[in-house]
């Protein structure tokens, strides 16, 4: 089912625009080095693709940048919860909470919605789940340049963001299984959603 009115696609999309900017601020506390991570690049990534659809009068030009901004942040949300949150990050106090919430559970809960409610189904390109790999790609190099310049994130107080693309903590062998595993992972999802959205499609 897609909805078509158009009030409430653009109240649900300046809403969740509004609620990822409040996510990135709190999670971030607005220090920049917080920009570093994922999640705060896919919540950002978000929050600029649903505010040029507001731009264009709320109209999807291209249903594979859509799918590559739904992947991205989808992945957010599975790879926090089902790797980070157990082992990593601690947080203290009902605002970072909220803040964790907010980045990681409500924004990508919302972006897979709406792409549920609003969108016409079936236009994805059967290439694009191969296209959409770039995102971890791209900022999987980041990481390794960023390394390389000593940047130090602040929740680790390391070299690299994440434990397990971390080689000076696990090693380069087991980075290797662990991005190989994430870019199988990253593309067996995006054929699973291309898969939904063509048995949606009829």
């Amino acid at each position: 089912m897609t909805i078509r009115s158009t009030r409430f696609r653009q109240i649900y999309r300046i809403l969740l625009i509004t609620i990822g900017l409040v996510g990135v601020a709190i999670n971030t506390e607005l220090k920049p080095a917080m920009l570093l991570y994922y999640t705060t690049l896919s919540n950002v990534l978000c929050i600029l693709y649903f505010i040029g659809l507001l731009i264009h009068h709320n109209q999807v030009r291209s249903p594979n940048i859509k799918g590559a901004v739904t992947l991205a942040i989808t992945v957010t949300m599975l790879i926090y919860w089902g790797i980070l949150a157990p082992h990593s990050f601690n947080i203290h106090g009902a605002w970072q909470f909220t803040g964790t919430l907010l980045v990681h559970l409500v924004v990508p809960s919302m972006v897979i919605l709406d792409w549920l409610l609003f969108d016409q189904k079936g236009r994805f390109s059967i290439k694009a789940p191969l296209y959409w790999l770039g995102i971890p790609l791209i900022y999987y190099a980041f990481t390794v340049i960023a390394a390389n310049f000593k940047i130090v994130y602040p929740l680790t107080g390391e070299h690299y963001p994440y434990y397990f693309i971390n080689s000076e903590l696990i090693g380069w062998h087991a980075v290797f299984c662990f991005v190989a595993a994430l870019l199988i992972f990253f593309l067996v999802f995006g054929y699973l959603l291309y898969y939904i959205d063509k048995r949606l499609a009829k």
